[in-house]
């Protein structure tokens, strides 16, 4: 009955449908004289995001309190930080602005991201719950924005987080100034990390469907959200460090002055007046249970001047650590488009095309997916328990 019922709405127009409604918030004296109290709300799609967060676990009536409420209207269209996201009170959602160009995307590509997200349960592309825009209903400009999953929700503490997309040319995360730096990029990464040969394999297969549908639908210039949560020794247990403390991990995963990175799952201060305590309990920040959430693995520290590919054996690779990963595939609302064609053209003449983030479709896709095949290894030991276990099953089929 479930899946007549999304037949019938596919089949009709109503995934280009939208929705405005006026929005009016109380006032009360812990806001400043001049607070903006009403705002017009759209949405996009009404229908096809309601079956995104089905797919997803999200109740509807959870999404609204956390996206839809004062605070966030007010910082997206009023208070101007100049920030590209923020997150919601409950570490569930990212809140994301958008260019029109990059909602035009979104909505175009829908109905097919919904098939593919749900005939792909262990896909690694962000889940997109919903699309909006708002401004304050005494005028000015629509500000569009989507809402998504929020891939680092746990509560482990990430030590390290990167935005790579297998590219270096202008990818460096370091900033001039007090901005502070949300994740750092290719240049700044120097790990590798070994997996049991299963999920090596699953996490690899995936990459290539995701990236095998971003392709055929045009698209360029996504990332891989990769966060790092490094497991205590007891080594580290026994000198009293503990392990939520990233200044305390060492081999390989120290955090210099320049390295220190803001949390990327921090909420924004001004929900703190907002919002009793009780929003961020436990609960509401549980263990999720997707794929490409909390993967055991090793880490190693590779040189920046030494490939990757080098793929040591593991038993000379002795500064490591054991981590937990997460990660997902975000940002993959850009279309090869005119623009990033003259990009690619003009860059190409001051650098090797190869290393630019501004390429086709085809040759993105095949470059993110060489660059992670570097990056997620098997672990020895796990590939020969594998070739025994294979050696074992011939042997007792030929007895």
């Amino acid at each position: 009955m479930a899946l007549l019922r999304k037949q019938l709405s596919f089949s009709s127009s109503s995934f280009k449908s939208s929705r405005t409604t006026n929005i009016h918030y109380p006032i009360n004296s812990s806001h400043p004289p001049g607070t903006i109290s009403e705002f017009v709300w759209k949405d996009y799609s009404p229908v096809l995001f309601r079956n995104i967060q089905e797919l997803g676990d999200v109740n509807y009536d959870d999404y609204m309190i956390s996206v839809c409420n004062h605070e966030n209207l007010l910082e997206l269209t009023v208070r101007g930080s100049g920030k590209p996201f923020h997150v919601s009170h409950d570490d569930r959602f990212v809140i994301k602005t958008l260019r029109k160009s990059e909602a035009k995307v979104l909505l175009e590509m829908l109905p097919s991201f919904y098939d593919h997200i749900q005939k792909y349960g262990n896909s690694l592309l962000a889940k997109y719950y919903g699309l909006h825009a708002t401004r304050p209903g005494s005028g000015g400009t629509k500000i569009y924005f989507v809402v998504m999953e929020n891939l680092l929700r746990t509560e482990m503490q990430i030590h390290k987080r990167y935005d790579l997309k297998g590219s270096s040319q202008g990818r460096s995360a370091t900033k001039n100034g007090t901005q502070p730096i949300l994740a750092l990029k290719d240049p700044e990464f120097d790990f590798c990390f070994y997996l049991d040969s299963s999920t090596q394999s699953q996490i690899l297969e995936q990459i290539k469907l995701d990236c095998k549908y971003l392709e055929e639908q045009g698209i360029m210039d996504y990332s891989l959200l990769l966060g790092i949560h490094v497991e205590q020794t007891r080594r580290d247990s026994a000198k009293g460090r503990p392990c939520h403390d990233p200044s305390q991990v060492q081999n390989g995963m120290d955090r210099t002055q320049s390295e220190i990175v803001e949390p990327y799952h921090s909420r924004d201060p001004t929900f703190s007046h907002f919002f009793t305590a009780a929003a961020a309990t436990e609960d509401n920040r549980r263990n999720v249970t997707r794929f490409g959430a909390k993967i055991q693995a090793r880490a190693v520290k590779v040189p920046q001047c030494e490939p990757k590919e080098s793929n040591h054996s593991s038993s000379k690779l002795q500064d490591s650590k054991n981590v937990y990963l997460f990660l997902g595939i975000i940002d993959f609302l850009q279309d090869y488009n005119v623009m990033k064609r003259l990009e690619h053209a003009y860059k190409s003449l001051q650098y090797d095309s190869k290393t630019i983030s501004s390429v086709n479709p085809n040759f993105y896709a095949a470059r993110f997916q060489d660059f992670l095949s570097k990056v997620f290894l098997v672990e020895e030991s796990s590939s020969l328990q594998s070739e025994r276990l294979v050696i074992q099953k011939a042997t007792s089929w030929q007895s």
